[in-house]
């Protein structure tokens, strides 16, 4: 930073200025915005951190889930002839039976695709044009600084052209000569003053576009978190069918009102128990039926992410701008795995 900018921070921030009527350039309506920008840049710092953990977590359950799925059921043992224990079953049994565990392990890996694509990734572009604006504004206030520097430079050089042209009477030869080198500095200065002006406006309205654009685009925040828990819960869903439950009807608390005898194991007597068939209802019910909620329980003819129609451009050179593209999701779309759908971005136009 130079000696000129040090200076002026000084007499602006802490008032070291003997000139009381002076008024600081404004570029008041960008800070006000930006401030507010920067609130939300701390929002959309947390929600990508969260939807980061989303992915690690899922990875780990699902492949937990795998692994267990994998494991062998603990068998029933007899003694044997020879005294050595003789399992019921020849063979481990595993516990997931016939479900398909790399079903699992796909739902996993395609979820965290989908929240990269489609979430993570338009967050992160937002967050680089946030950071463009950021280096614009520290740049308009150096060139604001400056401004008022030179401002400062050239009003001292009228007044002392003032009090060079109240001497001429008294001190003609010398105040002339005074006066000329004095009036021909301030011409300088004032051309700098002048140049300088020039630049810091059009910077403002620059960065002003950007802004404006920035802002105009945080709307869409609330689509892409739906889209997020749409996506995890499709994750969940066809985790759930690859367990293939539909021919499988169980209940707990139904299961214990059937057979009071359940919960007192006995391999001699459980063979016994007569069929029965089961009366399970509520979500235990449902779950057993094989037919989940669709996702996100939106009912049919529901349109999901749709009505959101944006498409604002920064204005002026050098602002950044975006675009938001809209995809209308139907019911159909949501079952079958959110297809079509995943366009929905921000997608910087201009950076620079």
């Amino acid at each position: 930073m130079s000696w000129r900018l040090i200076s002026e921070t000084a007499k602006q921030k802490w008032g070291m200025s003997m000139e009381k009527n002076f008024k600081v350039t404004s570029n008041a309506r960008n800070e006000a915005m930006f401030r507010e920008a920067t609130v939300f840049a701390g929002h959309l710092q947390v929600v990508e951190k969260e939807l980061t953990q989303w992915q690690r977590d899922i990875d780990s359950s699902f492949t937990n889930i795998r692994n267990i799925m994998l494991s062998a059921l603990p068998r029933v043992y007899e003694e044997g002839h020879n005294g050595l224990a003789v399992p019921s079953e020849p063979e481990p049994t595993m516990v997931g039976g016939d479900v398909q565990v790399e079903q699992l392990v796909s739902a996993a890996q395609e979820t965290r695709k989908r929240l990269d694509v489609e979430v993570i990734q338009p967050i992160k572009q937002w967050m680089v044009a946030y950071r463009t604006i950021a280096e614009r504004m520290r740049r308009l206030e150096a060139l604001r600084l400056e401004l008022d520097s030179r401002r400062r430079t050239v009003a001292d050089l009228q007044g002392r052209c003032e009090r060079v042209r109240a001497n001429l009477g008294t001190t003609r030869a010398k105040g002339e000569v005074d006066m000329e080198i004095t009036l021909r500095k301030m011409q300088h200065k004032e051309d700098k003053m002048q140049r300088t002006a020039s630049q810091f406006q059009e910077m403002e309205q620059t960065v002003y576009n950007s802004l404006f654009t920035l802002i105009k685009d945080t709307s869409v925040l609330r689509d892409y978190a739906a889209a997020a828990l749409l996506i995890v819960n499709e994750c969940f869903s066809a985790g759930y069918a690859s367990f293939n439950l539909e021919q499988v009807q169980y209940s707990t608390t139904a299961g214990a009102a059937a057979y009071p005898e359940a919960n007192k194991y006995d391999p001699r007597v459980s063979e016994q128990l007569p069929s029965k068939p089961n009366t399970a209802s509520g979500k235990a019910g449902r779950l057993g039926t094989g037919t989940p909620r669709s996702a996100a329980g939106f009912a049919e003819g529901d349109t999901g992410l749709a009505g959101k129609d944006f498409d604002q451009h920064g204005q002026g050179g050098g602002s950044a701008g975006y675009e938001y593209h809209d995809a209308r999701v139907s019911h159909q779309d949501m079952v079958e795995g959110y297809p079509g759908a995943r366009s929905n971005y921000w997608a910087t136009a201009a950076a620079h």
